[in-house]
């Protein structure tokens, strides 16, 4: 999260912080804020001996809505906070809590500037496609509809780049066939628009039917409907998202025309069968999805989309260890590399390449400019944003990859991988208060997730919380990527270690 303050060290009672370095400094002793802390003082900061309340806190460190146990996480924060500011609860100097309100600065600044200024980004509307319903009655249409929806988002967010956040489609998938009006639905996912509709399907025709409503009032600003033939469905997807875009900001910036990608029914059909089994629960139906993708590069071999979400698919088959990852990342990149010589810009693509360039060629250079590629395209891609935040977490650049893997997460909040990211990069940073909160998190949205629990393991042991990690070991045991993490050697020493005492 890069932000700028107007004034970068401020003084307090024998205190110094440098807000661009987010270190505090007492006497020779100095200690770098972690992210939720440092954000807390700078909201104190900003408005000195005035109440910041609890809802503000939560907007400003949990903007995305998410913390399931609040009461206990502020809390902690507040507690980090003072511990490293020297401050005591019982008699405090700077923090003063205020009963079931909230928090107020009460230090004497020195200098002349006293508000010095973290300016939170200008909030940007925020939109959701939900599944279109299948009127056909014929389950067999289900991976045509679900691929349209997948679709609809992909081009909303390549179209809408700067002026609207859309969410991705797992957090829009569990409102499939959900009867909830439009104000739920924007209260529970925090978002201003949603598009719905329907497809119906009737021999060789189509007939597609979208609106979009403002959820807060429940009004209808625009609706249409689209008859084409079955086969011929993306321009028809491209039409749809560009009207869309047009009425969300009222501002004609001319779309690009998107290309059909291919023009032969079988390999179109064979790519959304594929897509279908790819967006199955974790690593459920990758190889079923291989493939199909496999067939529709066979029938078309010009088909970019197909070779660039075969290359997904591969990446995923490596990052879950269905096969040996660098086989699989080469696989991928090959892959990848043909859907780019079709079309230079296809972010699915440039997301493999990212990681085969971080992973396999040990380029950093390279990996950021891919990464930074897709998201000048598409700021809403939130692969490229998951991908991208663990390459910044690596490379300890923690601020940044915190704020990339948490934008992934406002995206998709139901998305139990993007929880389980933004847990990785805060590990990575050694925030390990922050991890443990995001994978418990993960654990209230899917309680057998084994993922989620080794996760929550990892950061029990390193904060010293020795019998209930202990206990997390014993009920998921260890998989490669967290002997990746923490080595099999140290860890089960580890386990010994915590058992002897």
């Amino acid at each position: 999260m890069s932000q700028e303050v107007s004034t970068p060290v401020v003084q307090f009672g024998g205190v110094e912080v440098d807000m661009r370095l987010r270190e505090v400094r007492r006497g020779a002793d100095a200690v770098r804020l972690q992210e939720q802390p440092f954000q807390l003082l700078a909201l104190m900061l900003d408005r000195p001996g005035d109440v910041v309340t609890r809802e503000d806190i939560r907007q400003r460190l949990w903007p995305d809505g998410t913390s399931v146990d609040f009461e206990h996480s502020v809390n902690a924060v507040v507690k980090r906070l003072r511990a490293v500011l020297g401050d005591d609860a019982a008699q405090p100097r700077f923090v003063e809590t205020l009963p079931r309100v909230g928090y107020r600065f009460i230090g004497t600044l020195e200098g002349g500037e006293t508000r010095p200024r973290v300016p939170a980004p200008a909030p940007r509307p925020r939109l959701v496609v939900l599944p279109f319903a299948n009127l056909t009655g014929d389950p067999s249409h289900d991976y045509f509809i679900d691929g349209f929806t997948e679709e609809l988002i992909a081009q909303l967010g390549h179209r809408c780049a700067d002026r609207v956040g859309v969410l991705a489609r797992t957090s829009a998938m569990l409102y499939k066939d959900a009867r909830r009006g439009a104000a739920d639905i924007g209260e529970a996912l925090r978002v201003d628009f949603l598009v719905e509709g329907s497809v119906r399907v009737g021999g060789n025709r189509v007939r597609i039917t979208a609106q979009l409503i403002e959820t807060r009032g429940e009004t209808h600003l625009w609706a249409h409907s689209y008859d084409r033939e079955y086969g011929n469905c993306l321009a028809v997807q491209s039409e749809v998202a560009a009207e869309i875009a047009v009425e969300l900001k009222r501002e004609l910036f001319p779309p690009a025309q998107a290309a059909v990608p291919t023009r032969v029914p079988g390999a179109h059909e064979a790519y959304l069968t594929g897509r279908f089994h790819w967006n199955r629960p974790g690593s459920v139906g990758l190889r079923t999805a291989v493939t199909y993708f496999d067939q529709a590069v066979a029938i078309d071999p010009g088909f970019g989309r197909a070779h660039s979400s075969r290359a997904r698919a591969y990446l995923s088959l490596a990052e879950y260890y269905v096969m040996d990852g660098a086989e699989a990342l080469r696989i991928a990149r090959d892959s990848a590399n043909r859907a780019l010589a079709i079309d230079p810009d296809d972010g699915d693509a440039l997301v493999v390449i990212g990681e085969a360039r971080r992973v396999l060629d040990h380029d950093p250079a390279g990996a950021r400019a891919a990464f930074e590629k897709v998201l000048a395209l598409n700021p809403s891609s939130v692969a490229a944003l998951r991908y991208y935040g663990w390459f910044l977490g690596v490379r300890r650049l923690d601020a940044d990859a915190i704020a990339a893997a948490d934008r992934a997460f406002s995206l998709d909040p139901l998305c139990i991988v993007m929880q389980m990211s933004a847990a990785d990069v805060r590990y990575l940073a050694r925030d390990f208060e922050g991890a443990l909160i995001r994978s418990r998190h993960a654990l209230a949205m899917e309680p057998d997730s084994d993922r989620a629990m080794r996760s929550a393991a990892a950061t029990l042991v390193q904060l010293g919380r020795g019998a209930e990690a202990v206990a997390t070991f014993d009920a998921v045991g260890v998989d490669p990527r967290f002997s990746a993490l923490h080595g099999d050697d140290r860890l089960h020493a580890i386990r010994t270690r915590l058992r002897l005492e």
